[in-house]
């Protein structure tokens, strides 16, 4: 049931991702927990944990940028071990709350991971993303088409790069400064000693 109801939430391929995106999702997620757990319906405890994961602030801080096919992965996981868990620990709450807590740590800490793979396979060098893949930034829900060397998610190495651009410039315009004023000392060499030549030559007799 869990599974099927995350099948429902998923974003489509044109919509926004991340947990935090979902606004909805709290509230179908506690439906469904009325229907795992039936009457009279699950802790409040439990829900209100499970509502926190998608209403913190700092869950998913570390999280930059994710696309659909890892977040279905994480989540779906998510859900089938809260399931799990839901089945075997529903008589005692406080063991239920504490494995709910460690499935949603493990969660974060996936997305985060999933996170960081997506930004070192555009940094890598030997990145092979030969078309723009969608992916959403977590901060605003919003998409961003991403691609190799992506200013957004490689930052530091655009600073590199421009850097060096930098310094190759500086060093062209060094040196046509420098062939400039070579240029300009040598035409006055020869007219120096162009003139001192013409001074040294003796007078033509009238």
């Amino acid at each position: 049931m869990l599974l099927l109801l995350l099948t429902c939430l998923l974003p489509t391929a044109g919509g926004k991702g991340c947990l935090r995106c979902w606004p909805e999702l709290p509230a179908l997620l506690n439906y469904d927990l009325q229907i795992l757990w039936g009457s009279p319906g699950p802790p409040a405890e439990l829900s209100q944990s499970l509502q926190s994961l998608f209403l913190e602030e700092d869950t998913l801080a570390k999280t930059a940028y994710l696309d659909r096919n890892h977040l279905e992965e994480a989540t779906a996981k998510f859900f089938n071990e809260l399931d799990q868990a839901i089945k075997k620990w529903r008589d005692d709450k406080p063991l239920l709350l504490e494995e709910v807590h460690m499935y949603k740590s493990l969660l974060a800490e996936k997305l985060t991971e999933r996170s960081g793979e997506l930004k070192e396979r555009a940094c890598n060098e030997s990145c092979d993303i030969h078309t723009p893949l969608e992916i959403t930034e977590c901060a605003n829900c919003g998409t961003h088409f991403f691609s190799c060397d992506d200013p957004a998610l490689c930052p530091a190495k655009h600073r590199r790069n421009h850097k060096l651009a930098l310094g190759i410039s500086t060093i062209l315009l060094v040196a046509l400064a420098g062939g400039g004023c070579y240029a300009l000392w040598l035409r006055k060499k020869k007219k120096e000693e162009a003139e001192k030549v013409a001074k040294e030559s003796p007078a033509e007799p009238q």
